[in-house]
């Protein structure tokens, strides 16, 4: 039963935190908020008040405590008394000014608004950012403790996505500490905080746009003209309309009869705030699990294993016409080769190289046979080289080397590290934490128009894997931004 009970806890922590404090800030709101400040800095010395009183018209009523003005402003102590909107005069020599303020039936006087700033707001609004910051922390850890256990998992990317995302949203959250705008002030800022971050980011999407197209064309003149070829270019634009978009539906929304966007207190502005910070929050979340990518991706590549290994998996790919290397496939030997040099000149241990590749139908021998030609031509002894010749893709030639490597050693109580391009070691990494088998990647340098659209293969793989989990968080956001306006809506609109 304590097991059970760990493990639900473990699971929904941070919901259980957000419902703590949702009703924590509640209460503390009840207790405190019966009593409020109301300031109005533009009414100094130089406004000769005369008096401060509320409007024998309002709806709700509240008493006056007492009221100060100085060079900073006026502030008017007040005390709920009955439920309802009302009005403070402030009465000048020359003319008199209104406020408008609310009572609620827990006694709590909001400003403005029916959601509006009131006594212990701020509190709430530290709180917000603790739970941020406590959801960053955790997300931080977790992504430690995984990238300890393997550099090769998807989860990796999304939780530094995420760590990203809520970093964003809490540093947002800080700098709007200086607006005393109530809850409902605090949920809009929360959500358009994320057309804040698009509109940023927009330049870099556009010149990566560019950047990856001209990338691709290299690509396309070189390695022919297929889809996989151009999901970079489709990324860039998709992430280019994506950040685009709030703006040109704000734009039509602004124009068109259709809807009247105008009226202050009218369901249509409402609509089209949820309809573009609905779509900046899922760029802005897009945007930061493509970054995540790339980080992964290039930890992954630059990623020097411990020198204890005692097998080296270099994975084939094409070879020419006439059976020798291609560059692509000679630089995976040669960082096979460096790595092997290094650790012995660290720790004196010698390596087994196992070249790995079967023979394509326009091969004229295997892969791996091409790949000990190469070995043997640079000085690696025979014996310390364990061809294989059967394999067709970089998970055969996994399942296939270390079956050999198994039988070869006489157990599977053996350290293991694979040689590909840099673009290929996060995904061969993944396949062969998928075999099971333990192994840690090294990378070779290749021409940039690989990697760009290796980069984005891995992000759209990211999405595809972990779908669930993105259209959870999706949702999430969606309901938020749901939430959002609809308390906007009451609070600008119902009820004042």
């Amino acid at each position: 039963m304590n097991c059970m009970v760990i493990k639900f806890l473990k699971k929904y922590i941070f919901v259980l935190l957000a419902v703590i404090i949702a009703v924590g800030g509640y209460l503390y709101v009840c207790a405190v908020g019966r009593e409020y400040t109301y300031s109005r800095p533009d009414y100094n010395t130089n406004s000769k008040i005369k008096n401060v009183y509320i409007d024998e018209e309002s709806f709700g009523n509240a008493e006056v405590l007492s009221w100060d003005v100085t060079e900073k402003g006026l502030k008017v102590n007040l005390k709920s008394v009955t439920p309802g909107r009302f009005y403070i005069v402030i009465e000048c020599e020359e003319y008199s000014g209104i406020g408008v303020l609310y009572v609620h039936k827990n006694g709590v006087i909001t400003c403005d608004k029916f959601f509006g700033d009131c006594t212990g707001m701020s509190v709430i609004s530290d709180m917000i950012i603790v739970y941020l910051l406590l959801l960053c922390g955790y997300f931080i850890k977790k992504h430690e403790k995984q990238v300890k256990e393997s550099l090769y998992r998807y989860d990796n990317v999304l939780s530094l996505g995420l760590i990203i995302f809520v970093f964003f949203l809490m540093i947002t959250q800080v700098m709007a500490l200086t607006y005393k705008d109530g809850i409902s002030g605090a949920f809009y800022q929360a959500i358009s905080t994320t057309q804040t971050f698009v509109t940023f980011t927009f330049p870099v999407v556009i010149i990566t746009t560019v950047f990856v197209t001209i990338s691709n064309i290299t690509l396309i003149r070189k390695e022919g003209r297929t889809w996989r070829n151009m999901l970079a270019v489709i990324l860039g634009l998709v992430l280019g309309i994506g950040a685009l978009l709030p703006f040109v539906i704000g734009t039509f929304l602004q124009t068109t009869t259709l809807i009247d966007v105008h009226y202050e207190r009218g369901v249509g502005r409402f609509v089209e705030l949820f309809i573009e910070n609905g779509i900046a929050s899922i760029v802005t979340y897009l945007e930061c699990i493509l970054i995540g990518t790339i980080v992964t991706a290039v930890m992954a590549a630059k990623h020097v294993p411990a020198y204890d290994k005692d097998y080296i998996i270099i994975h084939g790919c094409q070879i020419r016409k006439d059976g020798t290397l291609t560059k692509l496939l000679q630089s995976r030997a040669d960082r096979a080769i460096e790595f092997a040099v290094k650790q012995n000149e660290n720790t004196g241990k010698a390596i087994v190289f196992v070249p790995s590749g079967g023979k394509g139908s326009d091969e004229v021998i295997p892969e791996g046979e091409a790949i000990k030609r190469y070995l043997l031509e640079k000085g690696i002894s025979e014996d310390q080289i364990l061809e294989e010749t059967k394999s067709t893709s970089t998970e055969e030639n996994f399942r296939f080397a270390y079956d050999l490597i198994k039988e070869h050693h006489g157990s599977d109580d053996f350290k293991l590290a694979f040689a590909t391009t840099n673009y290929h070691v996060f995904r061969s990494g993944m396949l062969a934490e998928h075999l099971g088998i333990k192994a840690e990647g090294i990378g070779s340098k290749t021409k940039s128009y690989f990697w760009i659209n290796a980069f984005v293969r891995e992000f759209i793989a990211t999405i595809y894997e972990k779908k669930k989990t993105h259209l959870k968080v999706t949702g999430i956001l969606f309901l938020i931004n749901l939430v959002s306006v609809v308390m906007m809506y009451i609070s600008e609109a119902v009820f004042f």
